[in-house]
């Protein structure tokens, strides 16, 4: 298997030999400062191993293409870079609908169009035998979405009509995108809201229309991505970080301790076979939804704050279901579906 040096050296001289430009090896060797003893085994790599028609021509001392010659080196895939390209179109469908697509499209299908013909893996028995799914995922406007990267690149205000989430309205805003970023396979901007003179989060799926603006603007020199979503629990960011601690039944504890929820997520076991998990995050409206999927198997520690949240929650959902139940046996047994 050729070194990655040795494939960039004989890429960088094919594309000249391509362009018509003449090649030695002194040139090879001073443009990547190797030894001309290496320059003209590269040669010979590009001669023998790749078979690229290129002879040495004497008159001038220079190496020149015979006839034409494809740019791209044939390659030899491996059984696992065979799987990973398999996974990478598997991945594709996160970026439908944005300006990615058809260059990601086109580069997989050309990787593809790079395989040997007597391959050892067939693409076909691999599709068959492996699946990925990362769930369900929004698909965005790409004239919205390229609207948005553009106003990232050229550092103009965006006027945006916005549907919100949880008023379930649209309203108007001006952002001034700091950042674009991909969660579980949809697509936000983290962008400075000069209504509300924060940084906030937008789905780019919400918004219905991007305008650009004029106005420049500079993204400050300490703002850091990282260090701004790390207090984070999924998307949703507050104020200062809360301690949170909830316990786990030891059937659930299992599969928590299998996982890394959170970069400051710590997992203490307890005597009965459970654990309780200890998360520093900031925003706690998706832990709330988090834990109470788990039903009766986790209780919230502390906060006091979020264990009265889930409480509540709780008792109106029990509310509803003894009313609905009471109802039912009013009017004839329950419906248990298919036996």
């Amino acid at each position: 298997m050729p070194s990655r040096r040795l494939l960039r050296r004989a890429l960088w001289a094919l594309a000249q030999l391509q362009a018509g430009r003449p090649v030695t090896a002194t040139d090879l060797a001073g443009h990547f400062e190797v030894s001309v003893r290496t320059a003209y085994r590269d040669f010979d790599f590009l001669r023998d191993d790749w078979a690229v028609p290129i002879e040495f021509d004497h008159t001038r001392a220079t190496y020149r293409l015979t006839e034409p010659a494809a740019l791209v080196a044939p390659v030899t895939l491996s059984r696992g870079e065979v799987v990973a390209l398999f996974f990478a179109e598997k991945v594709l469908h996160q970026y439908r609908g944005t300006p990615f697509e058809a260059d990601l499209e086109t580069a997989l299908r050309k990787m593809r169009d790079m395989l040997p013909e007597p391959i050892s893996v067939s693409p076909g028995l691999i599709d068959a035998g492996l699946s990925l799914d990362v769930g369900p995922t929004y698909r965005s406007d790409p004239a919205v979405f390229a609207a948005v990267l553009e106003a990232f690149s050229r550092r103009c205000v965006a006027a945006i009509d916005y549907r919100s989430l949880s008023r379930n309205r649209t309203t108007s805003r001006r952002i001034r995108p700091w950042h674009v970023f991909n969660h579980r396979g949809d697509w936000y901007v983290a962008a400075w809201d000069d209504t509300r003179r924060q940084v906030r989060d937008f789905a780019i799926h919400r918004i219905l229309r991007v305008t650009q603006i004029t106005d420049g603007y500079e993204i400050p020199a300490d703002f850091d991505y990282r260090r701004y979503a790390a207090g984070a629990f999924a998307i949703e960011k507050g104020r200062r970080p809360v301690e949170v601690a909830i316990r786990f039944a030891p059937r659930q504890a299992r599969w928590i301790r299998e996982r890394q929820w959170h970069p400051t997520a710590r997992v203490q076991d307890t005597v009965d076979g459970g654990c309780v998990l200890q998360v520093r995050v900031s925003g706690l409206g998706e832990v709330k939804r988090w834990v109470m999927q788990f039903g009766a198997e986790a209780e919230v520690v502390k906060p006091r704050g979020l264990r009265s949240e889930v409480e509540r929650e709780m008792r109106e959902a029990l509310t509803r279901y003894r009313a609905t139940t009471s109802g039912d046996s009013a009017s004839g047994p329950v419906d248990r579906g298919p036996r």
